[in-house]
C-alpha cells in the first residue's frame, strides 16, 4: 500500500475531508455554560450568551473561508443551496460559509471512504474492474451522506430541545411582559435565564433579539425565528404575536395565551407517547423475554427425552 504512487494523492484528500469536517463540527462544540456564566464578565454574559451572533459574527480563517468558497461551488442550483441553508440553521449553523464547508466534507469523506475501499478492501487487480467501480461508487454514496445525516441528526434533536423547552420560555416572557418590559428586552432577558437550562432556545432567542435591534420591522426579525427553527410551537407564537401586533393586542395577554396553548401541546404530546409505548415495548419483550422463557420451560422435558434416546 505505502508503495503505490496514489498513496500521497489519497492522504492528501482524506486530510482536506478530515479539515472540513472539523470546520462544520467547530460550531457545535461548546464549553461549559455553568462556568461561563460564573467565571466571565457579567455584563459579557448578560448580553452575549455562549452560541449567539456575537460568536456567528467571529471571522473564520483563511483556509476555512478558501474551502468553504470551493465547497460552495459543488453545492448545484440556487434551490439546493436553501435547503442545505435551511437545514443547517436548524442544526443551529448560520454562517453563510457553513454550506460550503458541508458540501467539502461531504466530498471530502465521499473521497475518503472510497480510497479507503478500494485499497483497504480490494487487490490490485480488481480495483480498476467492475468490483472496483462498484465497490467505489456505493463507499462513494456512503461518505456523501454521511456528514448530511449527521446533520440532520443535529437538527433534529435541536428540534426536540426547542419543542420541550418552548412552554418555559413562555412563562418566562409572561412575567417579563407583566413587569413592565419592552418586546426586545423580554427575548434578551429570557435568553439569559435560559442559558442553562435551554441552551438552543436561548440562542434562538438572543438571535432574533440582535435582529429586532438591525431590521426595522418587528414581524420579519419573528418570521426569521419560525424559519430558522421550524418548530410548531414557535410558529404558533410568531402568528399570534404578528396577530396580536396588528390589532393592538396587549403584550402580556398574547403571550399568556400562547404560553397555555403550548402548554396543553405538551402535556397532549407526552400523553401521546406514553399512550403507544406499550405497543413500542411487545416488541422487545417477545424479542428478549419470550425465548428465555420457553427455553427455562422446555428445558426440563428436553433433558429427559434426550436421556431417553441415550438410553
Amino acid at each position: 500500500m505505502y508503495a503505490d504512487p496514489y498513496t500521497p494523492l489519497f492522504l492528501f484528500i482524506f486530510l482536506a475531508g478530515l479539515a472540513a469536517t472539523v470546520l462544520l463540527l467547530r460550531g457545535s462544540m461548546r464549553d461549559n455554560p455553568l462556568r461561563q456564566r460564573l467565571g466571565g464578565d457579567a455584563d459579557d454574559t448578560a448580553e452575549a450568551p455562549a452560541g449567539t451572533i456575537a460568536e456567528d459574527g467571529a471571522p473564520l480563517p483563511a483556509a476555512a473561508q478558501s474551502i468553504a468558497r470551493f465547497g460552495l461551488q459543488l453545492a448545484g442550483t440556487a434551490q439546493d443551496r436553501l435547503a442545505l441553508e435551511r437545514l443547517l440553521a436548524q442544526a443551529g449553523w448560520r454562517r453563510p460559509e457553513t454550506v460550503g464547508l458541508l458540501m467539502a466534507a461531504k466530498y471530502g469523506c465521499g473521497l475518503l471512504l472510497c480510497a479507503g475501499a478500494l485499497w483497504g478492501l480490494l487487490g490490485p487487480q480488481s480495483r480498476f474492474g467492475l468490483t472496483g467501480l462498484a465497490v467505489g461508487l456505493i463507499a462513494l454514496f456512503a461518505g456523501t451522506t454521511l456528514p448530511e445525516l449527521l446533520v440532520k441528526l443535529r437538527a433534529a434533536r435541536r428540534h426536540e430541545a426547542l419543542s420541550r423547552s418552548m412552554p418555559d420560555a413562555l412563562d418566562l416572557m409572561v412575567i417579563c411582559a407583566e413587569a413592565g418590559l419592552p418586546f426586545p428586552r423580554i427575548l434578551k432577558t429570557v435568553s439569559r435565564e435560559l442559558a442553562l437550562s435551554a441552551p438552543a432556545m436561548a440562542d434562538e432567542l438572543s438571535y432574533t433579539s440582535a435582529e429586532l435591534q438591525l431590521l426595522p420591522d418587528r414581524s420579519a426579525a419573528l418570521r426569521h425565528l419560525a424559519e430558522r427553527t421550524r418548530v410548531p410551537a414557535v410558529e404558533s407564537m410568531v402568528g399570534s404575536l404578528i396577530q396580536a401586533e396588528r390589532y393592538g393586542t396587549p403584550l402580556a395577554q398574547a403571550l399568556r395565551t400562547i404560553a397555555e396553548e403550548s402548554r396543553s401541546r405538551l402535556i397532549l404530546e407526552l400523553e401521546e407517547k406514553a399512550g403507544k409505548l406499550p405497543a413500542q415495548l411487545s416488541v422487545p419483550l417477545m424479542t428478549l423475554i419470550l425465548p428465555p422463557v420457553v427455553a427455562i420451560v422446555a428445558t426440563p422435558a428436553l433433558m429427559r427425552v434426550v436421556r431417553s434416546l441415550l438410553q
